[in-house]
Parts: C-alpha cells; structure tokens; sequence
C-alpha cells in the first residue's frame, strides 16, 4: 500500500516536470502539489525515504522519471547549492569539469564532463546544457549539443517546494537523458532490455539527490570518487 500511494503522489510531479521539458505551459504550484495533495502529507510520505515515479510510453521506453527527497534547508539554500556549478568537480557525482560557457538573462549554457559506470559499461561524455532559472523554484534544461553525439537526448528539471515554512525543502529531481550512443553496444542492450534505461537514469536521479542534500546540509561535504 505504501509503494502504491507513493506511486500516486508522484503522479503529479511526473506531468508537471515532463510538460515543461517539452516546453508546455504549468503552474509550478499545480504540478508540485498535484491535486489533493497537501505539503503536510508529502513531507510525511517524504521522511520515510525518497519518491521515485516512472513514466513510460509505449513498448515501456522510458520519458522521464522523477525522484524527490527531503532536505534540511530553506529552497534558497538548496537553490544555491544547485546552482553553485564550479563546485560540481566536488559534490556531483561522475562530474569531472563544470562551467558556466554562457549567460542571457535567467538562461545559462553549462558544459559538463562525465564519467559515468552502470554494470558492464563505462563512459565519458561532454556536452552543454541549456537552462532557465526561476529562482528559488524552478530550473528546467535541455540539452544543447553532445560531443560526438554521445548523448542524443536530454532534458529535465528541478521543483523547490517549501515545507514547514520554508524551514525544510522538498526537492524534486526529474530526467530523461537517452545514452544509447555512449559506448559501443550500449544501445541493442537497451533496446532488448528497455528497462535498463530506466535503471539508468533513476540510479543517476537518486545519486544527484543525495549530492545535493548531503552538500546542503553539510557545505564541507566531499562527493568520494
């Protein structure tokens, strides 16, 4: 029943972030408290660990998924933390390189590099992201170009939620990125097994959650390569 009402809450956090990767219109304030959904029982749910929702299209390819996690700070402070990109080398998981290579307004283009390991596979990959910040809410991003077209695919978000007025912050952390051409073979062992994308990036989501919180709530914190 648990599983089952986590998967409900979720719900809505999966339309809300998956509508404006693809550039639709949402009230933030809609896609995060969903219907009938208030903070107090989220941050219950919440306290007993993180939510992960899931959606999938048709043949169980994966669109996006989204992951969500208490942390002890007020969204402004988690919000820093997010966007504090010249750190990333330290607290991010896989992130050797991080830098801001352009700025328009609330719209940055950030190059990262990234070694990344899931079961028999290994890679590194550079690309730049395109993001937009609505700050202390809200940063969505797409991906701008990959070098050597290693990544084809890649968007997502994060959502700030305030919780116990503004003492605490439920972040949500939703993506899809598709790696199918990262290393040789990557991609006939996804399309046999489409769930190993899936694990792909839920794995990534919940390591960047816990980065995040860990950097939060302990600004010394280290990511242990």
């Amino acid at each position: 029943m648990k599983r089952f009402l986590t998967a409900v809450v979720c719900a809505a956090f999966v339309i809300g972030a998956a509508a404006a990767a693809f550039g639709q219109t949402v009230d933030t304030a809609v896609a995060l408290e969903g219907p009938g959904i208030n903070k107090e029982t989220l941050a219950n749910l919440m306290a007993n660990g993180e939510l992960v929702a899931i959606r999938e299209g048709p043949g169980g390819r994966l669109q996006i998924t989204t992951a969500g996690i208490l942390i002890d700070q007020p969204p402004d402070a988690v919000y820093k933390t997010i966007t504090d990109y010249a750190h990333y080398p330290q607290f991010m998981p896989s992130t050797e390189e991080c830098e801001v290579v352009a700025t328009n307004g609330n719209v940055q283009d950030i190059r990262y590099v990234i070694k990344f390991k899931f079961l028999v596979f290994s890679w590194s990959v550079e690309y730049v992201m395109r993001q937009t910040l609505k700050s202390p809410q809200e940063i969505s991003w797409n991906l701008l170009s990959s070098k050597g077209n290693k990544i084809r695919k890649s968007f997502g978000s994060w959502r700030l939620m305030s919780i116990e007025g503004g003492k605490r912050t439920a972040a949500f952390y939703s993506v899809y990125s598709d790696v199918s051409n990262a290393v040789p073979g990557l991609g006939s062992f996804l399309a046999k097994d489409p769930s190993m994308e899936t694990a792909i990036n839920v794995s990534a989501s919940l390591m960047v959650l816990h980065a995040v919180k860990n950097r939060c709530e302990n600004p010394a914190w280290v990511q242990k390569k």
